[in-house]
């Protein structure tokens, strides 16, 4: 016998945080990252409560991420996410704690190209800064975590790539990471734009 289906009364459960990773160090203006419900609207906040960190949308993948939009205060720091799923929050995450760096030994690179909300062709160009002229940029895919282009720094601390593969048609999230002999920046600013058949136009 078959029985009738109950309206679903489950909670929502708490998105998890996999950056800024536990205990670490980072930089001022750091990734947050973590999984969720597709569709849900993640917020991260501070451990007592008192103001958010920001918020983003998980993606298709499960995926939420942002950059913090200003600049965190130098010392220890504690953050906790929640999400909300069709006006109904989820409770809170486990507590994360990291350390936050005025002067890490590696700076962030600069994404300047594609600029924010850009429209692009499948090959897209990356192009960027970094604050020292050695080492490669990697370009990751924040929706799936993978490594999409990469590009060796320049005498004159700038650097350039494209994509290993055409990229397929939708919207991105990623950042930039520079790699020195083995030793990782923290992740670069979140950059958003839009994969298109017609690209710029």
């Amino acid at each position: 016998m078959s029985t009738p289906d109950k309206p679903n009364t489950q909670p929502v459960p708490p998105p998890t945080i996999t950056y800024p990773e536990k205990d670490k160090n980072t930089g001022v203006a750091t990734l947050f990252l973590g999984s969720g419900i597709p569709g849900a609207l993640v917020q991260v906040w501070n451990i007592e409560e008192t103001h958010s960190l920001g918020g983003g949308q998980v993606s298709k993948n499960g995926r939420w991420a942002f950059s913090f939009s200003g600049a965190q205060s130098p010392g220890e720091h504690g953050i906790k996410a929640r999400q909300e799923v069709e006006g109904v929050k989820s409770g809170w995450s486990e507590e994360r704690k990291y350390k936050v760096l005025l002067r890490p030994p590696i700076n962030i690179p600069v994404v300047m190209e594609p600029e924010e909300e850009a429209e692009v062709d499948a090959v897209p160009v990356f192009r960027g800064d970094v604050t020292q002229p050695i080492g490669r940029v990697s370009i990751i895919d924040l929706d799936n975590g993978l490594e999409i282009a990469r590009a060796d720094v320049d005498s004159e601390m700038q650097w350039h790539t494209q994509p290993t593969l055409p990229l397929k048609e939708g919207r991105y999230r990623i950042s930039a990471i520079h790699n020195i002999n083995g030793k990782l920046s923290d992740w670069g600013r979140v950059r958003t734009f839009t994969v298109t058949s017609e690209g710029k136009g």
